[in-house]
């Protein structure tokens, strides 16, 4: 009776005794640690986070949108945060002389920066006024049919307007269309400061809006000019995206299906996309397929690549940098260095310079080689472009 009696043992649940060093963080903290990292997303929507608690705009991060339906105009937004104390004291100018550079036009002439009611904005007062600014906000805005929008001030100026109804307050800004490229896209230059030089206050704008709400009043104002897109218009966006060597739409959705990489496309689980859009994501995953970036597993599912998000990305960027190459050399036969080693000294002549990364003002070089080959360059971000001379070393 005695040896069952020790045997015995009765379970008394009770609070970790304290360690000594840092207290450890509580299994929800770190659940909301990680959510956080993981990006924002549009308050309101079903399963995501609560709206951000501070900045200007988080209420209307929630509201924007709400009326527009998948046929609605897509426009893409990059911003960026720049701590100006940190950038240098050259930073903001060698961004306004970038934006406005040359070439930059529907006609090949260098580029002129409007605010919202002048159409020849003076950058040196522009400058000069946000002197003493703590940060500065900077936005690529690119509609995917920039081109039938024609007016890409009017569009911007209307844009510029409904985020001072959003943030509460007028704005200080300057822009600058670029047609440059295959997508027409605006760069614009936002204050980080509101009212009055003397009685004003810094410009905090609410993650929720910068990563959502933004995007969103640019969807609007596109649907209102253009109309909703037809199921053709659609359709032919889709087709499009199937072929190409980098990062799509259809690929994010992809990933976002996939559980643990695998993607299942068995009739019950995408009925509520219906046939077309499955029928394009088989495509997709058939053209990822023969790029080794999925392999089929069987009728239905097909297994995603370990980094494919990251490898789509890279041979996006490296098919833009072979665009640029191109247009460099002007129809003139070279072989054509992407990446070429940082110990290999290169001489020739500089054919263009630019920006390897317009939002980050990480700067390019494009030289033109005495070995017969152009190189493609990355410079350190702040390397002065005005400074390179017409023959690089």
């Amino acid at each position: 009776m005695a040896a069952a009696d020790e045997d015995r043992f009765r379970v008394r649940p009770s609070p970790p005794k304290a360690r000594s060093g840092a207290k450890p963080k509580g299994f929800v903290s770190q659940v909301l640690k990680a959510v956080s990292q993981s990006g924002a997303k549009a308050s309101g929507a079903r399963g995501a986070r609560p709206a951000s608690t501070f900045g200007r705009g988080r209420v209307a991060a929630g509201m924007a949108g709400r009326g527009l339906g998948a046929n609605a105009r897509r426009v893409v937004i990059k911003s960026r945060f720049v701590m100006l104390r940190r950038a240098g004291t050259t930073a903001v100018s060698a961004h306004l002389r970038y934006i406005e550079r040359e070439g930059v036009t529907r006609d090949g002439q260098k580029g002129q920066a409007y605010g919202a009611d002048t159409d020849a904005a003076n950058l040196k007062g522009f400058e000069e006024r946000g002197r003493g600014d703590r940060h500065q906000f900077r936005f690529i805005v690119s509609p995917e049919d920039a081109v039938d929008l024609e007016d890409l001030k009017g569009f911007t100026r209307q844009l510029m307007q409904r985020m001072e109804i959003d943030l509460e307050t007028p704005l200080d800004w300057v822009a600058v269309d670029h047609w440059d490229t295959d997508n027409p896209h605006t760069h614009i230059v936002l204050r980080g400061w509101v009212g009055s030089e003397r009685r004003g206050r810094d410009l905090v704008i609410a993650p929720d809006y910068m990563a959502h709400g933004m995007r969103q009043r640019a969807s609007e104002i596109a649907t209102e000019w253009l109309g909703p897109r037809t199921e053709a218009e659609m359709r032919r966006s889709l087709q499009r995206e199937v072929d190409q060597q980098r990062l799509t739409s259809l690929d994010r959705q992809l990933l976002r299906q996939a559980t643990v990489n695998i993607v299942d496309l068995t009739e019950a689980r995408v009925a509520a996309q219906g046939a077309e859009r499955q029928t394009v994501l088989r495509a997709r995953l058939q053209r990822l397929e023969a790029m080794a970036l999925a392999e089929r597993i069987d009728a239905n599912r097909w297994q995603l690549a370990p980094g494919m998000e990251q490898t789509l990305a890279a041979m996006g960027e490296r098919g833009d940098i072979l665009r640029t190459m191109h247009r460099a050399m002007k129809g003139e036969q070279r072989e054509l260095v992407t990446d070429p080693p940082v110990d290999v000294a290169i001489i020739g002549r500089i054919a263009a310079k630019g920006l390897d990364d317009e939002l980050h003002d990480r700067p390019y070089l494009v030289v033109d080689g005495i070995d017969g080959r152009a190189h493609y360059l990355k410079l350190p971000a702040d390397t002065d472009l005005g400074a390179c001379a017409a023959e690089a070393h």
